[in-house]
């Protein structure tokens, strides 16, 4: 089942983020996306105040794939120096 995984980071510096999400993005995703992976989008709260990572997978096995992968994880990393506080959740796509 195709699934959607959401991150919310809370935070005082968004521009911080978005720049590391852009880069993964343009990185990784665009130049040669895993095996699985169907779409991204980064969203920014109309206060600027959080910053969405939203992604689509083919499967739940194709996202824990990913979130193990070196690159992500290092971004992740970067990410939640610059957030007050970080929320995932992992949606099934009916």
């Amino acid at each position: 089942m195709a699934v959607a995984f959401l991150i919310r980071f809370k935070t005082a510096k968004p521009d911080d983020i978005l720049t590391q999400l852009r880069a993964y993005r343009e990185r990784e995703l665009d130049r040669r996306p895993p095996d699985g992976f169907k779409t991204a989008r980064i969203l920014v709260s109309g206060d600027r105040k959080s910053v969405a990572f939203y992604t689509e997978w083919e499967d739940a096995a194709a996202l824990e794939d990913t979130r193990d992968s070196a690159p992500w994880e290092a971004c992740m990393d970067l990410n939640d120096i610059h957030a007050d506080s970080r929320e995932d959740t992992v949606f099934d796509i009916a």
